[in-house]
Formats: structure tokens, C-alpha cells, sequence
């Protein structure tokens, strides 16, 4: 058997039908008909000492029932699979069509390059056809992770010259040195401390890429945060309203988020940590910046972790990251969004409503202090520029500069007044319930409702694109009550005409140039405050329509694009 299924040509591809079954005569037609390789069916059999296993072709199979083959014996199958695959003189398409042979295939070609698996016939039958194409196994395994590249610039769309020079170097190199090397169109990388995975991948990408370059003189990267889809606010504010400036952004989130928000290049942390997801990154966004926005102290390449477990929150890799940006030439900022740089200590000084250190909260503030003070490490001795999303952070980052939060167009549609109707209804849409106080607001906003005085709507994990409809709906939105900070959805709230209650200490509301149409509620005031809301309706009606003015003001993108701007020319 073993003679005649690898008695081929080296240029050859061979097609496997494996399984640990008995093959259907129609399985056995299929494989027969397939054209541009050899194809063959084998079926994992093991034997009577229930240790042994065999890879038998159809006319080799014993009479009569076959002996289960079970996971126990997936070790020696995936030895029996390696030994003969790793004698087979070309490329190899392995169909593996149940658990067994799957996972066997899968422990087997670790070590091999030659070998594609597939887990059913229909998929390798499309490797089989990509190959035919002209595409070899590496290129099947390690594709472009981007189809921009694929779809755009491959189809000769955009200037001629738009190519970046990617080199590998494979040979030593001290445990200091990055992996990867930003130049000013061209990449370098170095494959020491990778897997084997990871250097088969960054090896496919060698040589010339195509991409897509933007004809204004500044271009600009925001990531990898996105958090509350502000990166990418901010992207397309500046490619509105600041002339001679394009942006994109891209943002790394976990499999298991909740919440995603839009993004010009969203990924998962699984599929950043890989160097060549990275290294992909680096091509299509990163060589063509000039100018680079570094969000929440997270890396955007980590240039020196070139292993598939890179970490997308570790901070002295962001910091490595800006600095080798730098050096690059790129004009490099960093912002802040929250509760990243946010002493829990500080906010704790500065108002007694504070989240932190309480008996129920000391936990996550302990987690929050270590993690804050990690990313005030890494931000000392950095003398460019700093940005901060709400004004209460210059207390944390005294240096900083203050980067409106942007809010889109569907915020700003035309919408009836608010308090117009028989009773209030009253919204309070927390993303944190610990960080906005929502275990005050929850009990006196459900207690009102039982009351008839108002209708409450708790609000929690929505889609981002329904937020803005949802506003339109309520009269009023109780936003944070502890922590002091004008976020997001009081932003949106503004926009949208709607009255918002906050805690904003008043050395936060000076920050505004214009006093902030928002009202001040504390966990004391909260009921006394949605009482006079319900007795003056028409005078805080008129409070909740100049937010709309306030918005387009600040937080319309404008003044942000601006901002942004002016920080990376100075």
C-alpha cells in the first residue's frame, strides 16, 4: 500500500481522503473524479491489540465491521499519518472528514510544510483549485489577513509606486533585538524566538506588497483602543473637516467582547498576536502614516514580542512601540480615553462620590490602581504630545491637551422635545454600572416608576447604532453620578436634545469654555433633582435644547479635528 499511494512526481499534488470509516462507493467515485492531483482515500484501522494502527486504501480493508477507532488513539494515529505524509515527494491536500482523523492530521503536520488540512472534502477540493492557481501551501496556509490588499491594490487600483519591501532574516540575533523594524517604506523582519507557525507565516510575506496610499500629505493611524468606537470617530472627523489630512483606524478587541464598535481594520487579540497578522498591519496601515495616534497605551505592532502570544495590553510593549515609531520618523501621540490613566486615588481626592475604595469596590480597584499606575510608568519621560477624551483626566494627566469626544450624524437628527409628554421617561444606560453609580440610580428610578412619577428605561449592552434611536425616544438620561467625567452617551444625549443629569464637579465644568448644559446630580440628589425635573418641565425642557447647540459645538468632530491636528504639527 505505502509503495503505491507515494510513488509520484515531486511537482505533484496529492489529495487525501482520510477517515476512519469505511469509504461509500460514492466517496469513492468523487475522489476518482477529481482532476490537477492524485487522489487517494485512506481509512485509519486499528488492530486487534487495540494499539496498532494502520492506513489502509479501500482495496486493502479487512472484511466485515471495522474496530472503532476512538480519540484514545488519536497519539499513534498521528504518528502513523506523519510517518507516511512526511515521505510524500510534493504538496499534500489532507481531507480529514471526522474528529479522529482530525485531530490526528493536526497533531501530525505540525512539523510538516508540505501539508494543508482540511476538515471536510468540499474545502479541499477549494485548496486544490487555489493551488492550481498558482498559490503553494505556504500561501494557503498563511494568506493576507487583510482584503484590502487582496481586492484593491492587487488589481492594480491605486499609484503604481504604493509597494513596501518586506525582508526576513532568519538568522540569530540577541533576545533584545525587535522583530520587526519599521522603516520609511520598507519593513524588516527578524524571525528569532518566533514558533514555527509564525516564521512560516512572515516568510509568505517576503518580498514586494501592494498598497493602497492616499494622495492628501498626512496620513493618519488611530489605535488600537476604539474604545466606544471614538477611534474611529475621531478617523473620520479629521478626514471631514481637516484639509490635507486622511485617517483611518483600526482597533484589537477580544473574541468574547460584548460591545464592538466600527472600525476601518477591526481584529480580534487572537489574530493581532500573530506576527504575521502584524506584519500585515504594518503593510497596509502603518508604512503609509505619517503621522500615528497610540490609544490607551496598547501596542500596535509590539515590535519586540514576536511570538503568538503577544499581549494587545501590555504597556511597556506600547511604550517600545511608540519610541520605534519615532525613530521611524512618524509623528507619534498618545491619548488617553478613562479609566486606563484614571488614578483611582486621585478621583477619590478630588470627589466624595467616588467609585473607588469602598469595601464592595476594593477589588476592582486594586486591579484598576496597578493597572493605572503600569500605564503612568510607561508614559514618563515621553515629551510629545498627550491627548485626553474628557476634560476631568487633565487632573491625572496634567500635561495633556483635551480631544473632544465625537458623536455622529445620527446623534444630531431633528427630534421633538424632551419633557412635552404626560410623565418623563427616564433612561440610564450604563456601560460600567460600577464606575457610573448605578447601584443608586437602579433603586430610585424603579422606585419613581412603581410611583407612576416616571417611566424608566435601564438600557445595557445595545447595539452601538441603535443608541442614538433609543435617545430620541426618552426625555431624560442619568448619565455617571460618581466618578465626574463627561463621557459618551451624555454627548450623545446632548445631540440629541435630550436632558442629562451627571455629577460634574465644578472644576471640571470650568474646563469648558462654555458653561456645559448638563445637571448636577449625586447619589443625595439624584430623586430631589428627577422631582424638579417633573414640577418645571418647561424650564429644564429648555436647558435639554441648548445641548444640541453645545454638541455641534463640541463634539460634532470639528473642534476635535482641529485639535488632533494642531497637536501632531507641534
Amino acid at each position: 500500500m505505502t509503495s503505491a499511494v507515494l510513488a509520484s512526481d515531486a511537482g505533484e499534488v496529492w489529495l487525501v481522503y482520510l477517515s476512519c470509516r469505511r469509504p461509500e462507493q460514492a466517496t469513492v467515485a468523487k475522489v476518482g473524479l477529481v482532476e490537477g492531483a492524485r487522489g487517494s482515500i485512506l481509512t485509519l484501522v486499528v488492530d486487534q491489540d487495540d494499539s496498532t494502527i494502520r492506513l489502509l486504501e479501500p482495496q486493502d480493508l479487512p472484511p466485515g465491521e471495522l474496530t472503532e477507532v476512538g480519540t484514545g488513539h488519536v497519539k499513534q494515529a498521528a504518528v502513523t499519518v506523519g510517518e507516511l505524509l512526511a515521505q510524500a515527494a510534493g504538496p499534500v491536500v489532507l481531507a480529514a472528514v471526522d474528529r479522529v482523523a482530525q485531530l490526528a492530521s493536526w497533531e501530525a503536520v505540525k512539523e510538516l510544510d508540505h501539508v494543508v488540512v482540511a476538515s471536510a472534502w468540499d474545502p479541499a477540493v477549494r485548496v486544490l483549485a487555489m493551488m492550481a492557481a498558482g498559490a503553494d501551501v505556504q500561501e494557503v496556509l498563511h494568506p493576507p489577513g487583510f482584503s484590502v490588499a487582496l481586492n484593491v491594490a492587487d488589481a492594480g487600483i491605486g499609484p503604481a509606486g504604493s509597494q513596501t519591501l518586506v525582508t526576513v532574516d532568519h538568522g540569530p540575533a540577541s533576545p533584545d533585538t525587535p522583530w520587526l523594524t519599521v522603516g520609511d517604506q520598507a519593513l524588516e523582519v527578524r524571525t528569532h524566538g518566533m514558533s514555527r507557525w509564525g516564521v512560516r507565516a512572515v516568510a509568505v510575506r517576503a518580498g514586494r506588497s501592494r498598497r493602497v496610499i492616499e494622495d492628501a500629505p498626512r496620513q493618519l493611524l488611530l489605535g488600537p483602543a476604539n474604545y466606544a468606537g471614538q477611534g474611529g470617530e475621531w478617523a473620520r472627523a479629521v478626514r471631514e473637516h481637516a484639509p490635507g489630512w486622511t485617517a483611518r483606524n483600526m482597533h484589537v478587541v477580544t473574541p468574547s467582547a460584548v460591545l464592538v464598535f466600527g472600525a476601518d481594520l477591526p481584529l480580534t487579540s487572537v489574530e493581532w498576536a500573530e506576527p504575521g497578522t502584524r506584519l500585515d498591519l504594518a503593510v497596509e496601515l502603518v508604512v503609509g502614516a505619517t503621522d500615528i495616534v497610540v490609544e490607551a497605551m496598547r501596542p500596535l505592532l509590539a515590535v519586540r514580542d514576536g511570538s503568538d502570544a503577544a499581549n494587545t495590553t501590555d504597556q511597556q510593549r506600547a511604550r517600545e512601540d511608540v519610541d520605534a515609531l519615532r525613530a521611524s520618523g512618524r509623528n507619534v501621540a498618545l491619548l488617553f480615553h478613562g479609566s486606563e490613566v484614571r488614578r483611582p486615588r486621585e478621583n477619590a481626592r478630588l470627589t466624595p462620590w467616588s467609585p473607588f475604595y469602598r469595601q464592595e469596590t476594593r477589588a476592582l480597584t486594586a486591579a484598576l490602581e496597578r493597572k493605572t499606575e503600569m500605564v503612568h510608568e510607561a508614559l514618563a519621560g515621553f515629551d510629545g504630545p498627550v491627548l485626553v477624551s474628557t476634560p476631568d483626566l487633565l487632573d491625572h494627566v496634567p500635561a495633556a491637551a483635551w480631544l473632544p469626544i465625537v458623536v455622529g450624524p445620527a446623534s444630531f437628527l431633528p427630534t421633538p422635545p424632551a419633557l412635552t409628554g404626560r410623565r418623563p421617561i427616564v433612561a440610564h444606560a450604563p456601560s460600567s454600572g460600577w464606575l457610573k453609580g448605578s447601584e443608586w440610580v437602579d433603586p430610585v428610578l424603579q422606585r419613581m416608576d412603581r410611583e407612576g412619577l416616571l417611566t424608566y428605561r435601564r438600557l445595557q449592552n445595545l447595539p452601538p447604532s441603535m443608541v442614538p434611536s433609543l435617545l430620541r425616544e426618552v426625555d431624560v438620561v442619568v448619565d455617571q453620578v460618581v466618578l465626574g467625567n463627561p463621557g459618551v452617551l451624555a454627548a450623545q444625549a446632548m445631540a440629541a436634545g435630550r436632558l442629562v443629569l451627571a455629577h460634574l464637579p465644578e472644576r471640571v465644568r470650568r474646563r469648558f469654555p462654555d458653561p456645559p448644559p448638563v445637571v448636577e446630580a449625586t447619589p443625595a440628589t439624584i430623586e430631589s433633582v428627577l422631582l424638579s425635573v417633573i414640577e418645571n418641565p418647561e424650564h429644564y425642557s429648555q436647558i435639554a435644547a441648548r445641548g444640541v447647540g453645545f454638541a455641534r459645538k463640541y463634539h460634532d468632530g470639528r473642534m476635535s479635528a482641529r485639535i488632533l491636528t494642531e497637536a501632531l504639527d507641534s
